[in-house]
């Protein structure tokens, strides 16, 4: 039984690492997409809100299905498709632009059903006072994908292969996934619905819908969108602005993932010590320094160096968020988390189109004053819900 529940564990990570696989290559990809469509930069860019959107998707498909169906076979049915879908893409080399859309957009659906399923796992498998170390390992393992794929996406691009292949390389991962549907046993969902239910059941029900609530949420959504718009331009910022050829450019992706695993870490040791609220706000003011530096350097080295102490200091801000957010209202329901996590996930389904449509405007240096504008919009809402609270408090 542990090694089922230890194979579980690892299943759940692979579905967030299947997610970030896809995500975090969208800045090493959108140049040789454009080249594959033949269209503008910016156009290739706002094709990947189709994934992201797709994601976004996936998240309300996953609402409707878990609970009414085995979370094994709603896994069995999405790895099956997922892994036919990226089948279908490498061995047809169709270029038009309709087919990549639905590719991109089902591929995001799939991912968004799964990652929901991860949480699932892990919510069944782990009683209360473990999951929140569970769900730290899955922000790591996210974190990690960000790194490998990517730089895989590099060796590969510059081995003249096509763009589909760095995604078929998640496929592994899938597949994997897929041979764990139909060996191992899943916990049965209706058990942990159970419990939840018995040891909600006696709490109070809370009105979330307040001001602090809505402003936390809109924080979020900021900062994922600005997170996302840096990671998707600093390759092209690199080779357009600093002169950079197109592998040392992708670099900048990989060096904000790879630090990112250690930051998540020590947070996770600091919280034990060191209040949320200032540990939020000192880790986005940070954030705003480096994106600062990142704007005002011409320096590529030295925009890479940076990038690396922008993930290793600034991945931690959503989980922060998410933990501040929550803790707004008292005895607040389950349902205060998912209306966060959704209103985040706004703002990396909106980054690529909405960054695209700057850049096609402003040029690539803009999506860089992009990012230092939305960690300050970040800092200025945090502070906001902070005031608010200690206000509440004090009457």
């Amino acid at each position: 039984m542990e090694m089922n529940k230890a194979l579980l564990t690892i299943v759940a990570f692979m579905t967030y690492m299947v997610m970030s696989g896809l995500l975090t290559q969208i800045g090493v990809l959108i140049s040789p997409l454009a080249d594959y469509l033949e269209v503008s930069i910016t156009h290739a860019a706002s094709m990947f809100s189709l994934l992201t959107g797709g994601t976004f998707a996936g998240t309300f498909i996953a609402m409707l299905v878990y609970g009414r169906f085995p979370t094994k076979r709603i896994f069995q049915v999405n790895y099956l498709a997922f892994i036919g879908l990226l089948i279908l893409m490498v061995t047809i080399d169709s270029r038009l632009q309709w087919v990549v859309s639905f590719y991109l957009f089902t591929l995001g659906i799939c991912c968004g059903v799964g990652l929901a399923g991860g949480a699932v796992l892990i919510a069944n498998l782990y009683n209360e006072q473990k999951r929140a170390s569970a769900f730290l390992a899955t922000d790591c393992s996210f974190s990690l994908a960000g790194f490998v794929f990517p730089s895989l996406a590099v060796v590969l691009l510059s081995a003249n292969q096509l763009w589909t292949l760095s995604y078929a390389a998640v496929g592994v991962l899938a597949i994997l996934i897929l041979l764990a549907c139909f060996t191992l046993k899943f916990p049965d969902q209706s058990t942990a619905n159970k419990q939840e239910t018995q040891s909600n059941g006696s709490a109070p029900k809370a009105d979330i819908w307040t001001p602090r609530v809505f402003i936390v949420a809109l924080a979020l959504c900021c900062y994922l969108t600005t997170q996302t718009t840096f990671l998707i331009w600093a390759p092209s910022y690199l080779q357009q602005a600093l002169g950079l050829d197109a592998n040392q450019a992708a670099g900048a992706v990989g060096n904000y993932w790879g630090p990112s695993i250690f930051g998540l870490l020590i947070v996770t040791l600091l919280v034990i010590k060191v209040p949320t609220r200032p540990l939020l706000l000192t880790v986005i003011a940070v954030a705003i320094i480096l994106a600062s530096m990142l704007y005002a350097t011409e320096d590529p080295n030295w925009f890479l160096t940076i990038t690396l102490g922008l993930g290793f200091m600034t991945s931690c801000i959503f989980k922060l968020g998410i933990s501040v957010g929550s803790q707004q209202i008292k005895n607040a329901p389950p349902i205060l988390v998912t209306f966060l996590l959704c209103s985040a996930t706004v703002g990396s389904t909106v980054a690529p189109a909405l960054s695209a449509l700057v850049v096609a405007n402003f040029g690539v240096s803009s999506a860089m004053l992009m990012t230092v504008i939305g960690f300050v919009l970040v800092a200025i809402l945090i502070s906001t819900c902070l005031l608010l609270e200690q206000k509440a408090v004090q009457q």
